[in-house]
């Protein structure tokens, strides 16, 4: 290849059709996407290089607008659909700040040390120190350690009302 133009497509032409190797058949980002973007950037700067700032920085717009358009318009068609992951995350809870020592709640699963609890409307996960609890029982939360909450079943009157009698 003497024709530094056919050099110059023929990079381009190779970083495409290796990111599209990477992007629909390797699973990841591995040596065919770093071979595509090398090809790419090689051919911007071959044609900078051989054919002047303006061409090399034509090059580079139609590169970077290429792929990008790629990036936006193929999760949408019916092939990116199965191959990108379209599923969102509910918002992270982390934080079980509003919820202290004394919180009364019921336990959503069996607490075989460790499951779920209900606390109102809000979904937690909770251990017990070792006794097993069943689905369905109130629990008492007994210490909050960082995000971990401790529980133990639930006396069969509320503190206030024990306290009372």
């Amino acid at each position: 290849m003497n024709d530094p133009a056919l050099t110059v497509i023929a990079l381009l032409i190779a970083g495409y059709l290796l990111l599209a190797v990477e992007a629909f058949v390797i699973p990841g980002f591995g040596v065919a996407g770093i071979g595509g973007l090398l090809c790419l950037g090689v051919g911007c700067y071959l044609a900078y290089q051989q054919f002047g700032p303006a061409s090399g920085t034509l090059a580079v717009v139609v590169v970077l607008g290429s792929v990008t358009a790629a990036m936006w318009w193929i999760p949408k068609t019916r092939v990116g659909k199965d191959v990108v992951l379209s599923s969102t995350l509910e918002k992270s809870k982390a934080s079980t700040a509003d919820i202290v020592a004394g919180t009364v709640g019921v336990a959503d699963s069996d607490l075989r040390p460790a499951g779920v609890a209900r606390f109102g409307e809000r979904r937690e996960s909770v251990v017990t120190e070792g006794e097993y609890i069943g689905s369905g029982q109130g629990i008492l939360v007994t210490q909050v350690r960082g995000s971990r909450l401790v529980v133990e079943l639930a006396p069969a009157e509320p503190p206030e009302k024990a306290e009372a009698t």
